[in-house]
Parts: C-alpha cells; structure tokens; sequence
C-alpha cells in the first residue's frame, strides 16, 4: 500500500483536545449524519488507488481510517460528514490508516481545508457516516474472470456499506468473497457478460448487467443502489458558536461543506 504521510510537530499549545475518545460510526434515517464522539484529523496524500482501490478525488475529498473502523474493508466507499473549527465537509473512506486509533483520521488536503486550518496539521474533530448519501450511478470495475484468472470485481458509488456483490450464473446468484484490499472475488472460466447483484447493508439491491471483460478502469452504469438519496447539508461556515440552522434542501455531495450536525 503506497500512502505518503504528511507529519507534523505542533506545539503543545496550538492544538489542544480536551478528550480524544473511540468514536463509534452511527448513522439515521433520511440521509444525514448521526452524532459522533469528538476526534482528531490530520490530513495526507494517499496513494493513487488508496487500500480501497478506488481511486482519490482530484479535490481531496477523502478519508483514511483505523483498522476498528476500517473493519477489514467494509467501511471502503462511505461517506462521513467531518466537522472541524470551521465547518462539515464529506468525503469518502478510500483507504486504511494502520497507526490511526479510534477517533482519529487522516484527510485529504482539500477536504482539511475546508474544516480548519493546515498550519495547525491537527484538529479536533467529530464525523459519523451518512446513510443513504447522495451519489451517482454505480461504477464497477472488472478483472480475471475468463481462463484461469479468478474474477475480481471493485464497486465505487454505492454510499452505503455493501452486504453482498453476487455474481448471477444461469438462474441463479453466486456470492463474491470480499477482501481487506476492497475487490470482491469470485470463479474463472467465466464468458460474456458480466451481472452482478449488488446489495447493501440497509436492503437496497440493484441488478447490474452488461459488465464486459477487459476494460482497465472502472465501467460507469446508469443505475443507482437506492433511489430519491437525501442531499448532504447545506454550505456553510462557523465563525461562532450559534444553534445550528435548520437542514437545507440543496443537493450536495462529496466534498460538500455544511454546518456542524445538531447534536
């Protein structure tokens, strides 16, 4: 795994969390994030895939978390709404920090930006995941398969954590093997097309066919996991303390700022 650490030495005095405890990712209905334990960020350059390997956003929307939260690969592709001393930003989990304990998370850069300030290198925090986060349509990327090389699939956009990706043979379904690297493995000897259903942890199931063999990067669908997803909060910055406003309609997605979630 290529991950390139920024570190920091920060003066006792800069950066002062009163209480760093294991943050336990909790989502609600309807979209928006659940309260989360306070925590700390500090931001780094991933690797061109991350552990995940799903690629980085180019405007440094994304995360790295702990193994506990991690959990062997399961956490790959959330979103978490992260609030820092200037506002909420979302990103999504792309890969594994192997030092960071619960509570803690390395950001992109640009995401860091959004919620405090990069001379300070490490900020108090608190994030959660957001359940059924507005995404696009599902993207799947396909290797192996055919002759003797086992299929390995890889799926991006699915905002939620996945349950199952079960390859569909004749009438019936074969489940994928899923890994800590974030592929989901599965026979050879495979020919045609490729479908696959893909299901997450809430129920929502989506029927993905015509998936060829071949193609290096991922293969963009045009169906979504679940349907009428909610939009992240709304833009915003905190410039002092103040009750939260009430949630905007406004779509947004990853990379959004919003306000602190109301807690």
């Amino acid at each position: 795994m290529n991950r390139r650490h920024l570190r920091w030495v920060v003066p006792a005095a800069t950066v002062v969390v009163a209480s760093v405890v294991a943050v336990v990712l909790v989502t609600q209905a309807g979209g928006s994030a659940a309260c989360a334990a306070g925590g700390s960020a500090s931001y780094y350059t991933a690797g061109r895939n991350g552990m995940c390997n799903l690629g980085t956003p180019a405007d440094g929307a994304y995360a790295a978390v702990g193994r506990a939260e991690y959990a062997g690969g399961k956490g790959c592709g959330t979103l978490l709404d992260v609030t820092g001393p200037n506002g909420t930003t979302r990103v999504q989990v792309v890969d594994l920090c192997p030092g960071c304990p619960a509570g803690k998370i390395d950001l992109g850069k640009g995401a860091f930006a959004k919620i405090g300030s990069l001379g300070a290198g490490v900020i108090p925090v608190t994030y959660a995941t957001a359940r059924d986060p507005a995404v696009g349509p599902l993207r799947v990327k396909i290797k192996g398969g055919k002759g003797y090389s086992s299929l390995s699939v890889v799926v991006d956009n699915h905002g939620n954590p996945l349950s199952t990706v079960e390859l569909q043979q004749g009438a019936g379904f074969t489940a994928l093997s899923h890994g800590e690297d974030n592929t989901w493995t599965g026979p050879s000897g495979l020919d045609g097309a490729v479908a696959l259903r893909i299901s997450d942890v809430y129920g929502h199931q989506a029927l993905v066919s015509g998936l060829a063999f071949g193609q290096s990067d991922f293969q963009q669908t045009t169906q979504h996991l679940y349907g009428g997803p909610s939009p992240a909060p709304s833009p915003s910055t905190v410039e002092s303390p103040s009750p939260s406003p009430s949630p905007s309609a406004v779509p947004a997605g990853v990379g959004t700022t919003a306000p602190p979630v109301k807690c």
